[in-house]
């Protein structure tokens, strides 16, 4: 036997707890059909019944909206899916049921990923973020290996000679550079050391902000160069 705890959840809805622990989301109209009722206890029979009839079913459909809608990581996906109410058991048969489709793959999340923001981000920072998803070093270094061969397979297929100085984590150094300070501007060695700072926040290894840095004239006077314009 299971004591139920039927906790409202908007007008038509409420969160199913057994015996202390979440199940998941389920209608009250449902409930009431079934002749459940908050703080009755019920036999391992209707518990399943409403497992396999009302909180599996919705979950599944849930979970295929939420990948409908974007791609996410089996991190982002579970964790949405606790959000909405269902329980730690229950969001385990629903994982083992999408990753029967192709919509859940961290390997292509972590790839695509790369691929978006290559260029635009630091490495570091793009890792740090496919970390939070739940992104595994493994995952990310075969990401990353694949996105840099796919980049050199790309060049050559153009019939330009692969610049391996050219990589994503140079080009984007350089480009959040070149917004905050316009390319071929006279710098002073203050506005040097706070380009730097800038670019090194943002996670681009010291090499790289470093040579970013270096391409940028020296300005002749300290009053000569750009403004002040470093977050």
């Amino acid at each position: 036997m299971a004591t139920v705890r039927l906790v409202p959840k908007g007008k038509t809805q409420s969160i199913l707890f057994l015996d202390g622990e979440t199940a998941g989301p389920v209608k009250n109209s449902d409930m009431a059909f079934l002749s459940v009722t908050d703080g009755a206890d019920i036999n391992e029979e209707k518990t399943e019944e409403i497992l396999l009839n009302c909180i599996l079913p919705a979950g599944k459909r849930k979970a295929l909206d939420l990948l409908g809608v974007a791609d996410r990581t089996e991190k982002e996906l579970s964790d949405r899916l606790a959000e909405a109410g269902y329980g730690e058991a229950v969001i385990v048969h629903i994982m083992d049921y999408v990753k029967q489709f192709p919509y859940l793959n961290d390997s292509r999340y972590a790839y695509n990923y790369l691929y978006s923001f290559g260029g635009k981000k630091s490495l570091r920072e793009i890792r740090q973020k496919l970390m939070e998803k739940g992104i595994t070093d493994e995952l990310y270094e075969d990401a990353l290996a694949r996105y840099l061969e796919d980049r050199k397979l790309a060049a050559e297929a153009r019939g330009e000679d692969y610049d391996p100085d050219e990589d994503p984590e140079l080009f984007a150094a350089r480009k959040l550079a070149y917004r905050k300070v316009a390319e071929g501007t006279p710098l002073s060695r203050e506005q040097r050391e706070k380009l730097s700072a800038s670019l090194l926040r943002k996670g681009f290894p010291y090499g790289t902000v470093r040579r970013v840095v270096s391409e940028y004239p020296k300005a002749e006077r300290s009053d000569e160069g750009a403004e002040d314009c470093f977050d």
